[in-house]
């Protein structure tokens, strides 16, 4: 078995959509939104989440079939555009706990590397996605803070907020 991951670009849209409402129906609790909402998402709503340099959405393939997606963005309520904020992580069952976040989060960082304004990367995870929780650790992430947070499933839980500065990363690259 070969897994690969690949940028998104627009012409991409129907298998985010696939993917993306796949990933919403099989595990709503872990994402701030949900199926319904995005089921009813036109064409042009899709390819425009795929039409931006600020952000990329990354799909990973077992050979050729796509087993799951991860997002990075520019957060858009940061004025500077120096954060950036992972989203949308989702793997399919039967490929979790392979170590493929290692591809997710490596590919994520490495364009945020690469974005002429970000300094630090932000992510967040409900706080009984332990999964979620490891991986973040896993990869650098240190503890911001908590909030409490009613879900889009209906439930109350925390979302604790990581941060991974990387101006210095920028720094030690060749060139520099």
């Amino acid at each position: 078995m070969t897994t690969l991951i690949k940028r998104l670009r627009e012409n991409d849209w129907q298998e985010l959509r696939a993917i993306r409402l796949k990933a919403l129906h099989s595990d709503p609790a872990v994402f701030g939104s949900n199926y319904q909402k995005e089921a009813i998402m036109t064409e042009a709503d899709w390819k425009n989440w795929l039409r931006t340099n600020d952000g990329a959405i990354f799909m990973l393939y077992e050979n050729t079939r796509p087993i799951g997606m991860t997002a990075i963005a520019v957060d858009r309520d940061d004025p500077t555009n120096k954060k950036a904020i992972l989203w949308g992580s989702w793997l399919e069952s039967h490929a979790r706990g392979k170590g493929l976040s290692e591809m997710m989060y490596r590919e994520r960082i490495r364009w945020a590397k690469e974005h002429p304004t970000i300094e630090k990367i932000i992510v967040s995870h409900r706080a009984s996605n332990l999964r979620s929780k490891h991986a973040i650790q896993r990869h650098g992430f240190l503890l911001m803070h908590k909030e409490n947070k009613v879900w889009p499933d209906g439930t109350s839980d925390e979302s604790i907020f990581y941060e991974l500065r990387i101006q210095h990363l920028k720094d030690e690259r060749p060139g520099t």
